[in-house]
């Protein structure tokens, strides 16, 4: 016999029969039935063996097996042929004993199985289905305990029609008598070979009950042969009819008990239906109050954001220092600003590189523009930008502009025409933030610098500034920022991992050109480089 897999019952689309064993079964439930057992494959090969144990309840699926006994004289005669939908080894399977014949599929035969740990495995996962199974199972115990009192029935009348023959021709002729005799020999023998069983682990079976019963009546014909041909075969054939009818008096009670099955599994399947729409009430009343718990979910979502934000700005709260500056002079503000304007010019004329060339806005006076024979000139209006090239080589009072592409017309501006000195702060303030220094720009103050404008004094005393925004000591309150970006230090491209060397050399292809972390200066060794690894 060969097992056959999942994959090749799918691929070769073997169900099993709707009738019979699954009879009465639901799509779901079948599906689960169809791979809940084994499903085999055999081709004239013994499948069951008569004396040995047998656990397995089978369903002949496509093909035709047959059902074998073997004699006294060790002969195999044949009992039965089993056809598609038939199934065999019920005796055995529910009993838990041994099988009481052969079964030999012929040619190429499909059949499905199942022991008892995979029937009631099934049965605790369907229990409509599973109890529809067992009552088919009994079903079919049923049906064969009616043949079998017809088969019962029948040989009692072959055996009474015996006697009376042996009877007869034991008056007429001896020989006659023998001949008859030895018949009927060989027709129990027949019988006794038809229904004789194994012996099974539980005397209460169905199978155990019919075959006592034909061993019964085999040993009461077997006792009638060898005994004197007188009244005693009419008593014999009295206590025959006592044997029938109580086989029949068995057959109303498991047909009763059949009856009795079938009502119990229309409570169950009610009751299954009646705890399903329970279940689909459960599953509504479920699916809404998940819905009012997400919408919940989402008011909450949004308290906890608020809330979220609001922690936020108590801990920008907590973070910002009030700070006072006091109130200056015009006097004060003006040599600030003259004091600052002469700082940042003697620190442009010492960086040049980092000032020019530098686009400038013309703020007062308009110039012209021309080229160095004068022959030709272009006016500069006010608001218009030029390009401030550098410094005059005689003067730091003026600039030599030129235009914002071209520097083949040139001219010459005082620095207070253009707004070149506001420029300058901001470059000038830009590069101390970036060398880790702090400067005040008294000319202005950007937003985020930090630096609030300076507040000049009435000479009469006074502020300018309402009431509401000085406290009593006469000063103003300011409020300091906290740096979100810190400035990097200087050794930070030394402190970056390096990349996993390869083939002993390092990837610093994101390091960029300008890069000189020790990796890169060791790669731009030879090439021309003016970081030499140190």
């Amino acid at each position: 016999m060969k097992l056959l897999h999942r994959e090749d019952v799918l691929e070769a689309g073997y169900d099993l029969p709707t009738t019979g064993l699954c009879a009465n079964i639901g799509d779901t439930e079948m599906q689960e039935l169809r791979f809940g057992g084994e499903w085999i494959l055999a081709e004239d090969e013994t499948l069951v063996a008569d004396g040995h144990e047998q656990r397995y309840l089978y369903l002949v699926v496509s093909g035709e097996v047959a059902i074998t006994k073997i004699n006294d004289q060790g002969k195999t005669q044949q009992i039965a042929t089993l056809g598609t939908g038939a199934a065999f080894g019920e005796m055995a399977f529910l009993s838990g004993g041994v099988a009481s014949a052969n079964v030999q599929s012929i040619g190429e035969t499909i059949l499905w199985r199942m022991d008892h740990e995979q029937l009631l495995g099934f049965i605790g996962e369907h229990g409509v289905a599973g109890g529809q199974l067992c009552l088919n199972v009994a079903s079919i115990l049923s049906g064969r305990l009616v043949e079998g009192n017809k088969k019962v029935i029948d040989m009692g009348k072959e055996l009474q029609a015996s006697l009376a023959q042996l009877k007869s021709a034991a008056g007429a002729d001896s020989g006659k008598g023998n001949q008859a005799l030895q018949q009927m020999q060989g027709k129990v023998a027949n019988m006794q070979n038809a229904f004789k069983g194994g012996a099974v682990k539980k005397s209460t079976s169905i199978f155990a009950m019919v075959s006592s019963v034909v061993a019964v009546l085999s040993t009461l014909g077997m006792i009638g042969l060898f005994v004197s041909y007188d009244d005693s075969a009419v008593q014999e054939a009295a206590t025959l009819g006592k044997k029938v009818k109580k086989l029949e008096a068995n057959e109303e009670f498991f047909l009763d008990l059949k009856k009795r099955l079938e009502f119990e599994n229309e409570e169950l399947v009610d009751s299954v239906k009646i705890t399903a729409m329970e279940k689909d009430e459960l599953a509504q009343s479920l699916s809404s109050s998940m819905a009012d718990a997400e919408v919940l979910r989402e008011k909450i979502a949004g308290l906890e954001a608020d809330l979220s934000e609001a922690k936020d700005d108590l801990v920008r709260a907590q973070k910002v220092e009030p700070i006072s500056k006091p109130l200056v002079s015009e006097e004060t503000l003006t040599k600030r600003k003259e004091d600052f304007k002469s700082k940042i010019l003697e620190w442009s004329k010492n960086n040049t590189t980092l000032i020019f060339p530098l686009e400038v806005k013309i703020v007062k006076d308009a110039i012209s523009l021309q080229n160095r024979t004068g022959q030709v000139r272009i006016p500069v209006k006010v608001g218009q930008i030029v390009r401030a090239l550098k410094y005059y080589p005689n003067s730091t009072e003026y600039l030599v502009v030129s235009q914002e592409n071209s520097d083949k017309f040139l001219a010459t501006v005082p620095l207070d025409n253009t707004n070149f000195l506001e420029s300058l702060a901001s470059i000038y303030e830009k590069r101390q933030k970036f060398m880790g220094r702090s400067s005040s720009n008294p000319l202005s103050a950007p937003p985020g610098s930090g630096l609030p404008p300076l507040v000049p004094v009435n000479p009469s005393g006074t502020n300018t500034l309402q009431n509401s925004e000085i406290k009593d000591s006469g000063t103003i309150k300011v409020v300091r920022g906290v740096a979100q970006r810190p400035q990097v230090s200087e050794d930070a491209l030394d402190s970056m991992p390096a990349k996993q060397a390869v083939d002993g050399k390092v990837d610093t292809s994101d390091h960029g050109a300008n890069c000189v972390c020790k990796d890169c200066r060791v790669k731009k060794i030879g090439k021309g480089s003016l970081f030499p690894d140190l």
